[in-house]
């Protein structure tokens, strides 16, 4: 069975987006809908919650200036975007350019439905997304996983920070227990935390991307999607989603910050 799936509503009409919003939350696989009288409100609470069906007003975007319907494409490449217009009874042909879907204000119910079925599929395919700007969130078809033990976490976090390379143990002790001799005592520490992610990553279902080899272990990135990881690929680095913090939880974090700072200063010249 598809798994529940979140929604965003943006319109500067509170009438419209009511109606709106009782008609996508009685839909069948959606979990929830949130709904936002303003754009620039929104990333805060996309980066938190894995949303699938974004349903923007287009008069909104246009009256802000606003390119929330691309960031929420880098933010989930596979989101679909659906553009109404609640000024008038016509489907813009800006909206079939910019967009997944263009609708009427006066869409008929059949039209949502396979809106919400194509979301479903295409949801499905991004099974893993990670945050590392701010602090680290692992989800896994769209929910939180919850780690036991913090520094099998944290160990996670070393991992993808590496993006695919390996992590030593001599490493991992010292980014994660700095205050603690190289010794027999914090190794059997180190392989409580890899046993303790392993068996998180186990109960997710994703425990083939954790790697863990005498005296090292490392991650498989291929299928993560990663903000991190797209800010360093995606070429129009100015429209990324990176907001000045890193993995602020862990202090080891500070030295990827200082690479991406110089990055957003370059940049900026």
């Amino acid at each position: 069975m598809l798994r529940a799936m979140k929604a965003i509503l943006v319109s500067g009409d509170g009438i419209f987006r009511k109606v709106l919003c009782n008609i996508f939350i009685k839909m069948r696989g959606v979990e929830s809908v949130k709904e936002f009288d303003d754009p620039a409100l929104v990333l805060e609470y996309a980066r938190n919650n894995l949303i699938a069906l974004a349903v923007l007003d287009i008069e909104i975007l246009d009256k802000k200036k606003s390119d929330l319907d691309g960031a929420l494409k880098r933010l989930y490449p596979h989101i679909v975007l659906i553009y109404i217009n609640s000024a008038g009874y016509q489907v813009l042909e800006g909206m079939r350019i910019r967009g997944d879907y263009s609708v009427m204000v006066s869409f008929n119910r059949a039209d949502v439905l396979n809106m919400a079925r194509k979301v479903r599929r295409q949801e499905e395919r991004e099974k893993i997304r990670v945050v590392m700007f701010g602090r680290f969130q692992f989800f896994v078809s769209g929910q939180l996983v919850y780690f036991a033990n913090a520094k099998a976490k944290e160990l996670l976090a070393l991992c993808l920070d590496h993006r695919g390379g390996e992590v030593s143990m001599e490493e991992a002790v010292d980014k994660l227990w700095p205050d603690r001799a190289y010794d027999d005592k914090v190794k059997k520490l180190y392989r409580k935390a890899v046993t303790s992610l392993q068996a998180t990553l186990r109960d997710a279902g994703v425990e083939k991307i954790f790697i863990n080899k005498r005296g090292a272990c490392y991650v498989k990135v291929g299928d993560i999607e990663c903000d991190y990881y797209r800010f360093l690929e995606n070429r129009n680095r100015e429209k990324c989603l990176y907001d000045g913090s890193y993995l602020f939880d862990y202090e080891w974090g500070e030295e990827t910050l200082a690479l991406l700072e110089r990055i957003s200063t370059d940049l900026k010249v």
